[in-house]
């Protein structure tokens, strides 16, 4: 038992002992009543009698034997799609619930729907307040719907239970380590919407499906398209999946796209980081690295900021009856953070795609580290061959990082930079002209995005219809 539970145990134990002077006089009122011979005096003490020990009786067993849930249809969402939490209790004992309230704490928050409401009426909220009857054996449900606006991994619980007697006199509140996640994707979408032309000098374009492919070095799968070879069919992918598989093999000549994420972004109006620009960036190395994979590469990442996990093991469902205290309880939505740099290494497979969205989904892009360490630390995953994609902010690029990645081009890998920031900020930096550089935009850019996903959610949220180029 640490501090705050003793403290707890101690007060609950203090207002018990405030309450014995009921007793007494319910005794009184007994003896004066067995003297006097009179009924009045016995009324009296039966009705304090009641007074004392309803409750009393509550605030000792009113939360025990209650099994807390809670639940979220699914697990991970794409920015704008909703998700809908199930909330229940039920109690497990032959004593009534006349009130019980549960809050439940959401970080970062949501946006709650209402079916009263429209998309432009709702708002974020961070906790949840539900309050409700509970009979005997009785099992309740809530839900909400949520909408996904904010990228990140939203934690949902501790929950916190308060009860009361029918007489509103003593309340008691209990903290129940009952937690979920929900992993809200970055903004995927067409790159043409991004701000990168819809054309690319850069050479004629190949096609994704490699000529020359290694049938003994099956590289993963992906959708039945048109035209497949009836022999790349995966049957047994198929039946697990419920819709046709081809196979995809190792292609002798290996195209790999390393995604080089640089999450600094200054913004002088604020004095501090510039979270609309950091937030492009992610979103940009996230619509990338999906057209990437369509486009047949091997897709790796390098991020110099750090990685935001939870700190304990979560759990769903809870009884008020397992021993814990009100610590642990309290931290159950608490994250670490990695150190900065990030790497997810090459892959081409739905599981790659998951990997890197949920990482990207999972990035803390205010606390990074320079670029050029980055570069340094992953020299492994710079192959001959390699196209290098560096996603940065047009005033946070320095002179360091090109030469890093001038040195790269001479060991033969194509790079090509997308600079995100507004026209004036661009700089000269020498070297520069010695890479393909394509410049979407600033803050007006993403926020013409963003909102674009009220007025068409469908179409951003989705593959590419450009077809660049980078090798």
């Amino acid at each position: 038992m640490n501090i705050q539970d003793a403290y707890e145990a101690n007060f609950y134990r203090e207002i018990l002992k405030q309450r014995r002077s009921w007793y007494l006089v319910a005794c009184i009122l007994f003896v004066v009543s067995g003297l006097s011979r009179q009924p009045l005096p016995l009324q009296a003490g039966v009705f304090t009698l009641v007074i004392a020990i309803v409750p009393d009786l509550y605030f000792r067993y009113a939360l025990r034997h209650l099994l807390v849930r809670q639940r979220v249809d699914r697990k991970k969402l794409f920015l704008g799609e909703q998700v809908t939490l199930t909330m229940s209790i039920e109690n497990r004992k032959w004593l009534p619930l006349p009130w019980v309230q549960m809050d439940n704490t959401i970080s970062p928050p949501l946006v709650v729907l209402k079916q009263a409401e429209t998309r432009l009426q709702v708002a974020p909220r961070e906790t949840f307040t539900s309050s409700w009857l509970l009979w005997s054996y009785q099992r309740v449900t809530q839900r909400f719907t949520m909408s996904a606006y904010v990228r990140g991994c939203h934690i949902f619980g501790p929950l916190k239970l308060r009860c009361s007697d029918p007489l509103g006199w003593l309340e008691r509140e209990l903290l129940l380590p009952a937690s979920e996640e929900v992993v809200v994707y970055p903004l995927i979408a067409p790159l043409e919407s991004l701000g990168l032309p819809s054309k690319f000098l850069m050479g004629d374009y190949i096609g994704p499906r490699q000529l020359l492919e290694d049938p003994l070095w099956f590289a993963g799968i992906r959708a039945y398209q048109p035209g497949d070879d009836l022999r790349r069919i995966d049957w047994k992918a198929t039946a697990r999946i419920g819709e046709l598989c081809s196979r995809i093999y190792e292609s002798t000549t290996r195209r790999q796209l390393l995604l080089l994420l640089d999450t600094r972004a200054y913004s002088p109006q604020l004095q501090g980081p510039d979270s609309a620009l950091q937030e492009f960036c992610i979103s940009m190395a996230a619509s990338l690295a999906m057209w990437g994979l369509e486009e047949g590469y091997k897709v790796g990442l390098l991020a110099n900021c750090a990685l935001a996990t939870p700190s304990h093991a979560l759990s769903s469902v809870v009884n008020t009856d397992q021993e814990g205290d009100a610590g642990t309880a309290g931290m159950s939505n608490a994250v670490d953070y990695s150190v900065p740099g990030v790497s997810v290494p090459f892959g081409l497979n739905y599981e790659q795609a998951e990997d890197l969205l949920t990482m990207l989904a999972c990035l803390i892009p205010d606390q990074h580290m320079p670029m050029e360490y980055v570069l340094e630390n992953g020299y492994e995953m710079f192959a001959r061959g390699t196209t290098i994609l560096l996603i940065s902010a047009t005033q946070t690029l320095s002179e360091d990082t090109l030469e890093l990645l001038q040195e790269q081009q001479r060991h033969e890998c194509a790079v090509h930079l997308v600079l995100v920031g507004e026209p004036e900020e661009r700089r000269e930096l020498p070297g520069i002209e010695d890479f393909s550089c394509y410049y979407p935009g600033g803050k007006e850019k993403w926020h013409e995005v963003t909102h674009a996903i009220n007025d068409a959610q469908g179409t951003l949220v989705g593959r590419s219809a450009v077809h660049l180029q980078l090798d």
